[in-house]
């Protein structure tokens, strides 16, 4: 016999054998499944000595994974709280004998896939979670969420980028949320979905109830005596409003350090029928017909960020005051072009008077204290004041400062002011001309003029920001986070000196990050 005829012959005998083996387990399957009460499995599939499929018993959803031992097939997990139950069925995916993939499509651009692996001790861990946005014109926004059992158990959220080409931006942030609550209900044998925050925007969230569990049992565990009315998570951290045993309503913000280490800011007490959440304004509270809005400060306080006027902006007079670090502004106004400047009650939850909230910027602007502040004036507005290390013209220029720039004021030393300014992340500090600075005073607020500072944006949606003008240290800045950014001074011929009027932080940001903006 020819070798070509004795290959055909052993090909169709492996395919015989397979198909015959194929069948063999698929009756296998059939049968380990019909003695659980499962006759119509869904998406049934095999991957070796795996199956998974999905099962729905007396109108209730499951997710079945079944393993063969000694040529047997068993039931290894049966678990319906993996499952959303009042939601379409997922897509199921087994990639190899160790993987499973359950994966909800929430839109043409957006996704929510759960996943658990199974160990070298042969049990299926922890379950982790994949969220997908392809609708941020050519970028694709990417969290992936898994919980750890450091330091009690910790959520740990990651952030990525791809461009249309999936070419990886990076990782760009972490966020660590307290979690010790959910030891119980992780690995896949006892996963529940609805305890497994999911953190979706809160407008278009379908997953709200999960969410507001995760927020109920985290209140639960950090602040036992107090009754949970609501929670979201903003910019990496927990914010509640909470009910005292008194009957008092709080806002609670939650900072998670990792290490167990959490940082609980409560604010002064709000009026009592004040809420979280209305209308769209969904991350505000409604405090007497005003929508006021809470963030958390770079140095660990916490602080009011915009107040909306429903009646002003019903009168078409603007309705908005956005509030930083010692700054406050009118939201009307475009680019903020003027911003008052000076010491206020506002940044700091845990000592304002909920009821004297500003209604316009004259009222806030007697309500400031500027008198240890001071704001650069050249006579020039092209021109920049210099910075010098010393009181001495010919001493080094450390900076050349625009029109606008907001200094503080330490002492006078003939002609010449020691002045500061940044934040706790990058100091600054010299002399400047006594003659090019208008001083604050107590009782009302500077009023700074930026017109004069270029109106220049990041050229990537990543922006870095050094601690000092060298390559470093850095933190990113989101793309929201670009729109308060003002250019205050020039560093030598590669660097800009930047500030975030909104949270009070400086830092450094190269020249070739930066192009042109709108204005």
């Amino acid at each position: 016999m020819k070798k070509t005829a004795l290959f055909n012959v052993a090909l169709l005998m492996c395919l015989f054998v397979s198909s015959f083996s194929y069948a063999m387990d698929g009756s296998q399957l059939s049968a380990a499944l019909l003695q659980a009460g499962i006759s119509q499995p869904l998406q049934l599939s095999q991957w070796g000595d795996t199956a998974a499929c999905f099962a729905e018993t007396n109108g209730v959803k499951r997710l079945i994974l079944l393993e063969r031992h000694d040529g047997a097939w068993q039931i290894a997990i049966d678990n319906s709280k993996a499952l959303f139950q009042d939601r379409d069925w997922p897509q199921l995916l087994l990639d190899s004998d160790n993987a499973v993939f359950w994966t909800y499509i929430l839109s043409d651009t957006e996704m929510v896939r759960y996943h658990s692996s199974r160990n070298a001790d042969g049990i299926w861990d922890r379950v982790e979670q994949y969220h997908s946005d392809s609708g941020f014109g050519e970028y694709t926004h990417v969290w992936n969420t898994s919980w750890d059992g450091l330091n009690g158990g910790e959520i740990t959220r990651t952030f990525s980028m791809s461009d249309e080409n999936d070419n990886d931006l990076g990782e760009h942030v972490m966020q660590i949320l307290p979690a010790s609550w959910l030891a119980d209900c992780i690995r896949l044998a006892d996963f529940d979905v609805s305890r497994f925050p999911t953190m979706l925007i809160a407008s278009n969230d379908s997953f709200a109830f999960e969410n507001k569990r995760f927020f109920r049992e985290a209140a639960a565990a950090l602040m036992p005596e107090y009754t949970f009315v609501k929670g979201m998570l903003k910019n990496g951290a927990m914010h509640f409003l909470m009910e005292k045993p008194d009957g008092s309503r709080v806002y609670v913000i939650c900072e998670y350090m990792s290490h167990q280490a959490v940082n609980l800011i409560e604010s002064s007490p709000l009026p009592a029928d004040t809420i979280l959440g209305y209308q769209n304004f969904t991350d505000s509270l409604w405090i007497d017909g005003r929508c006021v809005t809470i963030q958390l400060l770079f140095d660990g306080t916490a602080g009011i960020e915009y107040i909306y006027d429903d009646a002003a902006y019903s009168e078409e007079s603007g309705g908005f005051l956005f509030f930083g670090h010692r700054t406050v502004w009118d939201g009307s106004e475009v680019h903020a072009q003027t911003i008052l400047y000076g010491d206020h009650p506002w940044d700091d939850i845990t000592q304002i008077n909920w009821n004297t909230l500003p209604h316009n910027l004259s009222e806030a602007s007697a309500q400031m204290d500027s008198g240890n502040y001071a704001m650069v004036v050249n006579p020039n507005p092209a021109d920049r004041l210099h910075l010098r290390e010393r009181a001495d013209k010919r001493s080094r220029s450390q900076g050349k400062y625009y029109t606008g720039t907001a200094v503080g004021v330490m002492a006078q030393d003939g002609d010449w002011m020691q002045v500061t300014f940044g934040d706790w992340n990058s100091w600054v500090h010299g002399y400047m001309m006594k003659r090019y600075l208008t001083f604050g005073q107590s009782g009302s607020a500077l009023q700074l003029d930026l017109s004069a500072m270029p109106q220049l944006s990041p050229a990537h949606p990543i922006l870095k920001v050094y601690r000092q003008p060298q390559a470093g240290s850095y933190v990113t800045h989101w793309q929201e986070s670009h729109e308060s950014m003002r250019v205050i001074g020039i560093i030598g011929d590669e660097w800009y000196h930047v500030w975030f009027p909104a949270t009070g932080e400086y830092g450094f940001v190269r020249w070739s990050d930066l192009s042109p903006g709108n204005g």
